[in-house]
C-alpha cells in the first residue's frame, strides 16, 4: 500500500509541476516576474521529485483495488491541495499559511470559497492557478466517482451505466486508465467549447479562460471582482447557465448523448430533473426582476431571464457564481440552504446531496406511507426506468443522515470558534454541499455583519477545509475507512 501511494504521488506532482507551467506563461506575458518566478521554482522542485518517485517505483509489484483505491482517494484530496497551496504561501497571497491552504482546498474541491478580497491587487497568475486547481479538481472527482466512490456506495450507478466509462465496476489501474480515456476528451472538449463560446459572448479573454474552467468544474472562482452581470453580456451569462448545467449533470448521461446511445439518455431522468429545476427556477427569478423594474420592453425580459437562468444555473450546479445584487435580494435564508444541500448530479463535479438520492428518498417515503395503508401491496422502487432495492434505499439514507450530523458538527465547531450560529449553518452548508460563494453572496437582514472567510480565525478555516473534503468524499466511504472490519474482509 506504501508503494501505491508513493507511486500514485509521483504521478500527482509530476502532474501538478507541468500545470503550473501555465501560470509561468502568463505571468511572463503579463510581465509578472517575480511570481512567475515562484511558480518556474516550485514546478521544477515538485517535478524533479514526482519524477523520481516515479522511476525509483516503476518496477515495483503494486496491489490496486477498491480499499487501496478509497485510501488514495482521500489522500489526494488532502495531498495535492497542500502542495498547490506553495504557491500562495511563497508569493504571500494570502498572508497566512492557513489561509493558503484554505485557498487551494477550496479550489481543489470545486468549492469556490475564498480569503482574497480585492482581485484587483492579486497577480492574474495566481487567477489562473485557483481556476486550474478547480478544472484538475473537476476532473479528479469524476475519475474518483468513476473508479472507486460510487461503486462503493452500492451502485449508486448500475453495472451497465459503468461500462460507459470502463468495462468493470472492480478498481484496477486498467480500468482507472479507460475511465481517464473516456472522460478526459469530454470534460476538456466542454471545457475549450465554453472558452470559444464566452470570446464570442464579448467576455475578455483572460476572463473568458478563467470562467470556462471554473464553470465546468461547477468551481466558482470569479477572475474579478464583482459580479457576472458587470461583463454586460447576456449571451455570455446564458453560455455560462448552459454550460453549469453540463457540469452538474452526469458524464453518463452526456457520454450516452455524444454516443448516439439514446435509449440509455432516455432511461436517466435526472440531468431532465435538473434542467426543470432551473427553468423553473429562473423563471420565477426572472418574473422578480420584472416586478420590481420600472422599465418595460422585450429587451428588459430578455436580460432578466439570463440573470434568473444564469443564477439558478450558478445555486443548482453548486457553482456559486454571484450573478447579479439584484437577484442576491430575492434568495431566502431557507431556500438557499435547501437548494445547497440537494446539489446536481450524481456522477458529476456538483456537490451537495444529488437529485437522484432526493428523488429515491422522497419515492421511498411516499411508498412507506401507501405500505401503511395497503400492508400487502408489492411496490418496487424505481427511479425512473431503473430498479432500486431496499439496500441502495438504506446506503442512500444512511448517507444523507451522516451528512446532516457532518452539517451540525461543522456549524458547531465554527460557532465555537466566534461565528454566529446562524452564518455558521449557512458557511458548513456551503463547505459540506462545495457552494462556497453561498456564504458571502447571499444577503439576509440576519446576516449584516458575518465574518467573511478571511477574517476567521485559523481553526475556523482548517474545519472548512476538512468540511470541504468531506463533501467531495462520500461520507459512507470514508466511514467504511475508519472500519476495521472493512479491511479485514
Amino acid at each position: 500500500m506504501r508503494v501505491l501511494l508513493l507511486y500514485a504521488s509521483g504521478w500527482l506532482l509530476s502532474v501538478l509541476s507541468a500545470v503550473m507551467l501555465v501560470p509561468v506563461l502568463f505571468a511572463f506575458a503579463l510581465q509578472e516576474i517575480q511570481v512567475a518566478q515562484i511558480f518556474f521554482v516550485v514546478a521544477l522542485v515538485v517535478g524533479f521529485v514526482g519524477i523520481g518517485l516515479l522511476l525509483a517505483l516503476k518496477d515495483q509489484k503494486m496491489e490496486f483495488g477498491r480499499k487501496q483505491g478509497l485510501l488514495l482517494v482521500c489522500a489526494i484530496w488532502v495531498f495535492v491541495p497542500f502542495v498547490a497551496a506553495i504557491p500562495f504561501i511563497l508569493a504571500g497571497i494570502p498572508d497566512t499559511v492557513s489561509a493558503a491552504y484554505f485557498e487551494a482546498v477550496s479550489g481543489f474541491t470545486t468549492t469556490g470559497a475564498t480569503v482574497l478580497i480585492d482581485l484587483a491587487e492579486v497577480p492574474k497568475s495566481l487567477l489562473v492557478w485557483r481556476s486550474l486547481l478547480q478544472w484538475l479538481g473537476g476532473l479528479s472527482t469524476l475519475m474518483a466517482l468513476s473508479v472507486v466512490l460510487n461503486p462503493l456506495m452500492g451502485a449508486d450507478v448500475g453495472d451497465r451505466d459503468y461500462r460507459q466509462v470502463h468495462r468493470s465496476t472492480h478498481a484496477t489501474i486498467d480500468h482507472a486508465k479507460t475511465s481517464f480515456r473516456t472522460i478526459f476528451p469530454i470534460y476538456s472538449g466542454l471545457s475549450l467549447l465554453c472558452f470559444v463560446l464566452l470570446i464570442f459572448s464579448e467576455i475578455p479573454p483572460f476572463d473568458a479562460f478563467c470562467l470556462s474552467l471554473s464553470t465546468l468544474s461547477t468551481g466558482g472562482f470569479m477572475p474579478r471582482a464583482g459580479t457576472l452581470e458587470l461583463y454586460g453580456s447576456p449571451p455570455g451569462e446564458l453560455v455560462i447557465a448552459i454550460f453549469m448545467f453540463l457540469g452538474g449533470v452526469s458524464v453518463i448521461w452526456l457520454n450516452s448523448i455524444l454516443r448516439f446511445r439514446w435509449n440509455a439518455v432516455r432511461e436517466i431522468p435526472e440531468p431532465l430533473w435538473i434542467a426543470g429545476a432551473i427553468v423553473l427556477f429562473g423563471t420565477v427569478m426572472a418574473a422578480l426582476l420584472l416586478s420590481n423594474s420600472p422599465e418595460t420592453g422585450i429587451r428588459l425580459v430578455y436580460r432578466s431571464w439570463t440573470l434568473g437562468l444564469a443564477t439558478a444555473a450558478s445555486f443548482v450546479s453548486t457553482t456559486g457564481y454571484t450573478v447579479s445584487e439584484r437577484t442576491q435580494d430575492f434568495l431566502p435564508y431557507m431556500f438557499v440552504i435547501m437548494v445547497c444541500l440537494v446539489g446536481g448530479g450524481r456522477f458529476s463535479t456538483a456537490g451537495g446531496l444529488k437529485f437522484f438520492r432526493v428523488a429515491a428518498m422522497i419515492r421511498q417515503s411516499m411508498r412507506e406511507l401507501r405500505q401503511l395503508v395497503f400492508p400487502h401491496g408489492v411496490r418496487p422502487s424505481r427511479f425512473g426506468r431503473e430498479a432500486r432495492d431496499n439496500e441502495i434505499i438504506r446506503l442512500i439514507w444512511a448517507n444523507f443522515v451522516v451528512m446532516i450530523i457532518a452539517l451540525w458538527v461543522l456549524a458547531l465547531v465554527l460557532a465555537a470558534t466566534g461565528v454566529p450560529l446562524t452564518a455558521a449553518f449557512l458557511a458548513a452548508t456551503s463547505a459540506i454541499s462545495n457552494i462556497g460563494p453561498a456564504y458571502t453572496s447571499t444577503r439576509f437582514p440576519e446576516l449584516q455583519s458575518i465574518p467573511g472567510f478571511n477574517e476567521m480565525i485559523p481553526a475556523a478555516q482548517y474545519a472548512l477545509t476538512a468540511g470541504m473534503i468531506l463533501g467531495r468524499v462520500e461520507f459512507l466511504a470514508l466511514l467504511s475507512l475508519m472500519n476495521l472490519a472493512y479491511w479485514r474482509t
